[in-house]
C-alpha cells in the first residue's frame, strides 16, 4: 500500500542530523523541521541583515537533547560544531527535495 500524497504538506517534519565532531564519529541529532514553501524560503535566503543563525531559527523549531531549544544553545551548538551549520541546513533541504541519504 502507497502512502497517501496531500498537495499541502505537513508544517513539521523530524530528520536525523548527522553532525560532525573531532575526533569522533559523527553524532546523530534529530531537529524538527518547519516546511517552507520554495518562495518563502528563497526570500528567507536573501534577506540583507540575517545570519545564519537566524535563518536556522526559521527552519527549526525544536530538537532531541536534553538543552533546551534556544537561540542560545543553538549558537552554542554551531560555534562547538564548526560543521552543523551545513549539516543541519544540508537535510532540511534534502528532505524537502526527497534527496535523502540511502542506508
Amino acid at each position: 500500500m502507497s502512502a497517501k500524497f496531500e498537495l499541502q504538506p505537513k508544517p513539521i517534519f523530524k530528520a536525523d542530523v548527522s553532525i560532525p565532531r573531532a575526533g569522533e564519529e559523527d553524532g546523530k541529532l534529530t531537529f524538527t523541521f518547519r516546511h517552507k514553501p520554495i518562495k518563502e524560503l528563497a526570500a528567507l535566503e536573501t534577506l540583507e541583515g540575517k545570519t545564519a543563525l537566524d535563518f536556522l531559527q526559521e527552519i527549526t523549531e525544536a530538537w532531541a537533547l536534553a538543552d533546551e531549544f534556544n537561540r542560545d544553545n543553538l549558537e552554542t551548538l554551531l560555534d562547538n560544531y564548526p560543521g552543523a551549520l551545513k549539516a543541519i541546513v544540508g537535510t532540511y533541504y534534502s528532505e524537502l527535495t526527497g534527496n535523502r541519504e540511502k542506508n
